[in-house]
Order: structure tokens, then sequence, then C-alpha cells
């Protein structure tokens, strides 16, 4: 049984009880060192993945197939997590699969923020240029939108190009739940002058 396993923002006070025993007891684990850092599991356990992590996951499944395997997942698996990757690149088929939900970023920065997601668009821009635009029209429409950046720069420069005032207000909430955490509220044009972690959550309405 292969099990994509969620894992939370960050901090192992996130993990659900669910991923903890969903791990403990699967043969393998496989994700990120900083992922299988969360767990208490022996060496001979873990498998690190590194940038080539499709051709790595596919080589794991398909000579681990008597074995049970978790795959770490930041955040929730189901949304901007391997879910769709361990799908759409026939690491695994379905049925052969159990998904373990996790908290995921947007979560935290609704509680962070003391907002309800529910009042706003979600959108991931990882590995998904094109929903720029989508972000774009949301923004120009005034619409109350929360989402996951793939270059925070140039998706901010995207925007201001495209005709969203420089003096817009963003929130860039960054590294959530790690110890150098930072929520900024600024306006775009500032945005482009500041470095950020790939780990950021944007928030704007």
């Amino acid at each position: 049984m292969i099990y994509v396993v969620g894992i939370g923002p960050g901090d192992k006070k996130y993990l659900t009880l669910n991923a903890i025993e969903t791990v403990e007891s699967s043969d393998i684990v496989a994700g990120s060192g900083r992922a299988l850092e969360l767990f208490n599991i022996e060496e001979h356990k873990k498998y690190i993945l590194t940038k080539n992590l499709i051709e790595e996951l596919k080589n794991l499944v398909m000579n681990n197939k008597d074995k049970n395997i978790a795959i770490l997942s930041t955040g929730d698996p189901c949304f901007s997590g391997l879910l769709k990757t361990v799908l759409k690149y026939g690491i695994a088929k379905k049925e052969d699969i159990q998904v373990v939900s996790g908290i995921s970023s947007i979560q935290v920065v609704a509680s962070k923020l003391k907002i309800s997601w529910e009042d706003y668009h979600i959108l991931t821009l990882h590995g998904k240029e094109e929903n720029r635009k989508i972000l774009l029209d949301l923004i120009k429409n005034n619409e109350k939108v929360i989402f996951l950046p793939s270059n925070l720069k140039e998706d901010v420069k995207y925007l201001i190009d495209n005709g969203i005032s420089p003096n817009k207000k963003i929130i860039v909430c960054e590294n959530l739940t790690y110890k150098n955490e930072r929520i900024i509220n600024d306006e775009l044009k500032n945005i482009i002058s500041m470095d950020f972690s790939y780990l950021c959550v944007c928030v704007m309405e």
C-alpha cells in the first residue's frame, strides 16, 4: 500500500496522530530530509527524496511492491501536494493509494490572520504559471484571494505590470510555524525589493 501522508506546514506540533501512526507502521518512509526529521523512525526505513522526485518515487514503488510505503507531503496532499504528482505520473494507481490528510498552510494562515478562508478564492501558482491570469482577474474584480506564489517577486511584478496598483496591500506569510516565521503586511511595490523563501502564502483583499 502507498500512503500519501500530509505532514502539515512544518512544525512537529501540526502533525496529526493518523500521520504519526501511518509513518511508524510503514516499511519505507520517503520524503525530504526536513520532512523525515519530524518523525521518530529508524534510519533504515528512511528514503530521502532529491530533485529527481518523480523517477525516484517510480523506482521506489516498483522495487518495493510488497511493502507499505509512506510518501510525505508538506501541508495537505490534496492541495498543491504530492497526491496529484503520484497519480499524474503513474507512480501508483488510485486503488493502491491511501491519503492521510494534513493541516494545510492555508488553514494556518487563516488562523494566524483570524479570517474565514471560506470567504476567499484559493489558488496555487506552484508549477502553474497560467494561474497568474486567474489571480490577476480575481484581484481586478476586488475578490478576496489566498494564494501560494511560485516566485513571489515575479508574481508581484506580473500583477503590477498588468494594471494592479503598486500601492495595493498584500499580506505575505513566510515560513509558517518555523522559528523564522514572519508575516509582512505591505504594498506590492515594496515586496519586490524584499527577499523571501519558497515557503510563502499570500493574502489579498
